[in-house]
């Protein structure tokens, strides 16, 4: 019997075990080989890596990058205007609709960046309308304007020096009062009536009058020609702007547009003390017809003067907004029915106050009031009717639920329009005796 030498069994079974092992490895790794470079095993993973190159938003280059974002906001609306009563569906008026926002920016070098925002407007279903009475009444439920590219600006910034932007966009002094609203209502409720119904002709002795007054003749701007109520500056232009850096909390503004406008503006925001401030005035002097229009011969030469503050005490949730806005038109001249007449001089103040905390899990509640006067904004339809004096109230309040999970707004609001007029001949032009008018709105905005 051979005996094999205990030192060449071991070796032996060491390479036993090894190229068994191989062997093993081998017939692990061909499948696998396959499955990763095989026919069919990869279509699957093209055809899901195509579906998602369909559904991602793509840029022109890798320099500049690219955000989208935006919002959705609409509105049901119940109204009684103290003879009849329907209820709409609507969006919220021509600047503060739903949109959708292009934005970016690319890094130039240390401290200099170049960028662009565009934003496109959908006014398939605009309440306010534009100036001459088109807009949503008591006999025209819909307006479709389709949609809108409202803003389309390049800008340049240095984080010492500041910005300068140029092409249709957000001028110095536009919604320098109504933009310290923080209370997180400010889009969907302030004194403007670019969510409102400022084409809704008075009902006069139970009939709508015959010269179909409308309610944005009361509340007229001739800064811009149109019927904002407040916030007389509320239509973005083309032009050119510039921003200072923020200093201890102040930013300055300044923007010049052709043929002709300027505007210079300077905002504050801080938190001190257990308090939020924001505050911000704004000055606009338009020779300019070309937003809203006034009739064939009139000749515009106004001014706007505006101021706005916000106060919250963080802890609580207590805040009031006020604003405060005039406008001089002692250069203006508008053909009426009665000749050519200067408007009146006007003003306007609002103000909100209210709470805003967060009671439930979902988000913050924000319960409120608010008051706006409006004191002889007479349109070129007014002062044709002989109207010489005016003040047009509107009052309401409006509770809002936050939907933090969804970035979403869900409201309720009410509001009511009064008015009183003096001056000659009202009686036989039908506009003696004005009514009220209620409105109920139910809506929601969601971001994105």
């Amino acid at each position: 019997m051979n005996v094999v030498p205990r030192r060449i069994r071991r070796r032996t079974e060491i390479w036993s075990i090894g190229l068994v092992a191989l062997i093993a490895l081998t017939g692990a790794m061909a499948p696998a080989k396959a499955a990763d470079l095989g026919g069919d095993c990869c279509a699957d993973l093209e055809e899901r890596i195509a579906e998602l190159e369909a559904t991602t938003a793509r840029k022109g280059n890798r320099k500049v990058s690219l955000t989208i974002s935006g919002y959705i906001a609409q509105e049901i609306t119940w109204w009684d205007d103290g003879g009849e009563s329907n209820v709409y569906l609507h969006g919220l008026g021509p600047t503060q609709a739903t949109n959708v926002r292009f934005g970016g920016k690319a890094e130039i070098s240390p401290g200099w960046t170049a960028g662009f925002l565009i934003r496109i407007q959908n006014l398939s279903d605009d309440a306010f309308g534009r100036a001459g009475g088109k807009g949503i009444d008591q006999n025209n439920p819909t307006l479709d304007r389709g949609p809108n590219a409202q803003v389309a600006m390049w800008y340049i910034d240095n984080k010492d020096l500041g910005r300068i932007s140029v092409g249709k966009q957000v001028h110095a002094a536009k919604s320098a009062a109504m933009g310290t609203d923080q209370s997180g209502t400010q889009i969907i409720d302030s004194y403007t009536f670019l969510a409102g119904f400022p084409q809704f002709i008075i009902r006069s002795g139970g009939d709508l009058n015959p010269a179909n007054l409308t309610w944005g003749q009361l509340s007229f701007c001739y800064v811009q020609a149109l019927s904002f109520g407040g916030d007389c500056n509320g239509i973005v232009m083309n032009g050119v702007r510039y921003d200072t850096p923020s200093i201890a909390g102040f930013t300055a503004s300044v923007s010049w547009g052709e043929d002709d406008f300027w505007e210079v503006g300077l905002r504050y925001a801080r938190e001190f003390s257990g308090f939020k401030l924001a505050l911000g005035v704004g000055y606009s002097d338009f020779t300019w017809n070309g937003t809203g229009s006034l009739p064939v011969g009139s000749n515009k030469d106004s001014q706007f003067f505006q101021a706005g503050g916000y106060l919250e005490h963080v802890a609580t949730g207590l805040f009031a907004h006020v604003a405060y806005g005039h406008e001089d038109n002692d250069e203006t001249t508008v053909s009426t029915a009665l000749g050519l007449l200067t408007p009146p001089n006007s003003e306007h103040w609002y103000v909100k106050a209210g709470i805003r905390r967060k009671w439930t899990p979902l988000g913050a509640t924000i319960v409120y009031g608010d008051y706006a006067e409006y004191l002889d904004q007479l349109g070129p339809g007014a002062l044709g009717l002989g109207i010489e004096d005016s003040t047009f109230r509107r009052y309401g309040g409006t509770i809002a639920q936050e939907i933090d999970a969804a970035a979403m707004t869900i409201y309720l609001k009410y509001e009511r329009y009064e008015a009183d007029v003096s001056g000659e001949n009202l009686a036989v032009n039908g506009v003696a005796d004005l009514e009220d008018a209620d409105f109920i709105s139910l809506g929601a905005l969601i971001n994105f």
